[in-house]
Formats: structure tokens, C-alpha cells, sequence
């Protein structure tokens, strides 16, 4: 699997993960690397022996009110979010891999506002989420088809709306001749 390691934590503390070490420990490794980086508002790497590391941040506004602290008034509290896998660079890219975090940022969202995503402790969403995380893990290769395809598709947009200005400038170019 070209994906290893993925896990989605709030506020550091891992709510579900997923994935195998190899036999070396290499992905323990470079899990444990990545998730030691500080955040930034960019995304994060790492090399790890024949692992590569990849941290994403997502920093959330919450209302404190709406999360059952009503003690203080129009209070604010930011959720820091952190999305991070580890994958094998010799089979997927690291854009793949910015894909397939990207994609369970996505999934993710409406689950952020469980209790037990908000307030939850360590693996408190292991049960419900980790093999939704596993099956995207597996289905990467999938997501890297498809943005392949995009990528594609763009190319011949643009290729195609060259072509319509070229025609149309040849038929301005044909009226003014004639």
C-alpha cells in the first residue's frame, strides 16, 4: 500500500488512525517524526529512512458556548486540526499524497462537530472512523487516476479554448480580406 500510516488528531491527540509498520519500524519512525513538527500554516515534511512524512493543519474557530462551555460569555477557542500520513515516495507522489489528505479534510468535515471529534480523548473516533481512513488509504491509487484525468481534462480545456481563439481571429483575419 503506497500510503502506511495516516492519522486525523485535534489538538494533538490522535482520534483515529490507521495503517502497518514495515518490518524495520521505519513507518513507527517517521509517523512519530512527522507528528513531533510543530505546525506551520504550510504543510509539513519529512524524510525517514525510505519513508517521507506529510502534516497538514486546519485551524478551526469554535464557539465555546456551542461546545458546552457556557461560563464565559461569547468566548472563542481555536481547534487545531492535523491531518498526516506516511507514505512510500517510490510508489505514490508527494502531490498524491497532498490528494489524499486533502480528501480526508473533506470527508472529515462534518464529523469535526461529533462530541467525541471536539471533546473526544486519545482514539475516541477509532471505532467509527479508522476504517473509513484505511479504505481511502487503499483507494489512493484511485485518487491519483482520477487527478490524473483532471489534469488531462484541464490540458485539453485549454488546448481546446486556444484552438477556438485561433479560429476565430483566422475568421476575423478571412473577413478583413475579403
Amino acid at each position: 500500500m503506497p500510503i502506511s500510516w495516516s492519522s486525523v488528531s485535534r489538538d494533538g491527540i490522535i482520534l483515529a488512525e490507521a495503517g502497518q509498520d514495515d518490518k524495520d519500524g521505519g513507518v513507527v519512525k517517521a509517523a512519530q517524526k512527522i507528528s513531533s513538527v510543530k505546525p506551520t500554516a504550510g504543510w509539513e515534511k519529512v524524510k525517514s529512512g525510505k519513508h517521507r512524512g506529510l502534516k497538514f493543519h486546519l485551524h478551526e474557530l469554535a464557539n465555546t458556548e456551542l461546545d458546552g462551555n457556557y461560563g464565559e460569555e461569547n468566548s472563542v477557542k481555536i481547534l487545531l486540526w492535523t491531518f498526516s500520513c506516511v507514505y512510500d515516495p517510490n510508489e505514490l507522489s508527494e502531490d498524491y499524497a497532498k490528494a489524499f489528505l486533502t480528501k480526508i479534510v473533506y470527508v472529515t468535515e462534518p464529523l469535526r462537530g461529533m462530541p467525541w471529534w471536539r471533546d473526544g480523548g486519545l482514539l475516541s473516533a477509532q471505532p467509527s472512523f479508522a476504517p473509513t481512513l484505511l479504505q481511502q488509504m487503499e483507494n489512493i491509487e484511485q485518487l491519483g487516476q482520477l487527478a490524473t484525468l483532471n489534469q488531462h481534462l484541464s490540458e485539453t480545456k485549454k488546448i481546446m479554448a486556444t484552438n477556438i481563439e485561433n479560429i476565430l481571429e483566422r475568421g476575423e483575419a478571412i473577413e478583413e480580406l475579403e
